[in-house]
């Protein structure tokens, strides 16, 4: 076959197979790495292969294995811990390299009646897989406890929720990060240690709110239970809730915010105060924004390594799916993920003066 005949039309399995001199069927067996060939064959095969710049058609492979190499990742809306940024480039380069594709689901409804057509067009798509990659926030994961998991053709791994049966979870220790948060401050001698959360309809934030408590019961600080506030994650309750945390004590002398940038806002209004950071209060967040080192002062936070969350998610994933199929695992996958991570403090100015 000549050059101008692969520009006129797609090469076929047909084609490898007549140039290599066998049958279909054999060419078929090396293109989808099965052993029954011999190491010859496999070699003239694969020769011809490269030569006509042949390519297996997806379609063909879906058909003739019931598999789609396709993953799906569900997000809420612009709000999902993996669909943006480095942690989604990471896994679309991951996911080529192991030979899948990713689709993305966004849902913002979380009505039984709307999760169950989802996960039911996901099933349909023939997904190998499912990551429930949105935050858990009111009724986001509530669906998990009455759905039949049972009953679904493919696993699925969520993100960043409180362990259920039947299902992997892949996330970040944030009891332990608001523990250790805490902890920080005690550590510098800090007695009257506050608390600034999310929205306490999230499980991450009822986590961290968990972790302080459990801070100041070691330290002896029980009493300190009663400076906490409920914040929104934005920069605009961080304001607020620094006023209202000094409403209930004005000697506060440390806040563990929940959020960077409610811990920007913290630092913006504690300026307009006249309230010295760290002097005066203390604050340490969580996050590791970017920008979060160039506050004034600079803020002592907890990183979250997303990126490699994502890659452990996926990595567990892809395996949970080799089990089911009786495959080996893909060499990326090779060693069971960690699924537990655990924050790292970066101290800065917000809590030690230099």
């Amino acid at each position: 076959m000549d050059s101008s005949a692969k520009l006129t039309r797609r090469v076929t399995l047909a084609d490898v197979a007549k140039m290599a001199g066998v049958s279909k069927q054999t060419a078929s067996r090396v293109v989808n790495d099965s052993p029954n060939v011999t190491d010859e064959t496999r070699a003239r095969v694969k020769q011809c292969i490269e030569a006509l710049g042949f390519r297996p058609s997806a379609l063909a492979r879906q058909l003739n294995t019931g598999r789609s190499h396709t993953l799906g990742i569900v997000s809420n809306a612009s709000v999902g811990y993996l669909v943006c940024g480095e942690a989604y480039v990471g896994m679309l380069q991951q996911t080529d390299k192991m030979g899948y594709a990713l689709l993305n689901k966004l849902v913002t409804d979380f009505a039984p009646d709307n999760v169950t057509s989802l996960m039911d067009g996901l099933i349909e798509r023939q997904v190998d897989g499912v990551i429930w990659a949105g935050p858990d926030i009111g009724d986001s994961h509530t669906w998990m406890d009455s759905y039949p998991m049972e009953r679904l053709p493919m696993p699925m791994v969520a993100i960043n929720t409180r362990p259920r049966p039947g299902i992997d979870v892949v996330g970040f220790n944030n009891f332990l990060g608001g523990q250790n948060a805490t902890r920080h401050l005690i550590g510098l001698g800090r007695k009257r240690v506050a608390h600034l959360s999310g929205p306490l309809d999230r499980w991450v934030a009822s986590e961290r709110v968990l972790g302080w408590r459990k801070a100041l019961e070691e330290a002896g600080l029980g009493d300190c239970q009663r400076l906490f506030v409920e914040g929104n994650w934005e920069t605009s309750g961080g304001g607020e809730g620094l006023r209202r945390l000094l409403e209930i004590d004005p000697k506060i002398d440390a806040i563990f915010v929940s959020s960077d940038r409610m811990a920007l806002g913290v630092l913006l209004e504690a300026q307009r105060m006249g309230i010295r950071v760290p002097e005066d209060i203390a604050v340490v967040s969580i996050d590791n924004d970017p920008q979060s080192a160039f506050f004034n002062p600079p803020l002592t936070t907890m990183t979250q390594d997303t990126p490699a969350m994502a890659e452990a998610a996926l990595c567990l994933l892809v395996r949970r799916i080799c089990e089911r199929h009786g495959e080996p695992y893909p060499a990326l996958c090779a060693e069971m993920p960690n699924t537990s991570f655990e924050h790292q403090l970066i101290v800065r100015g917000s809590t030690v003066a230099n």
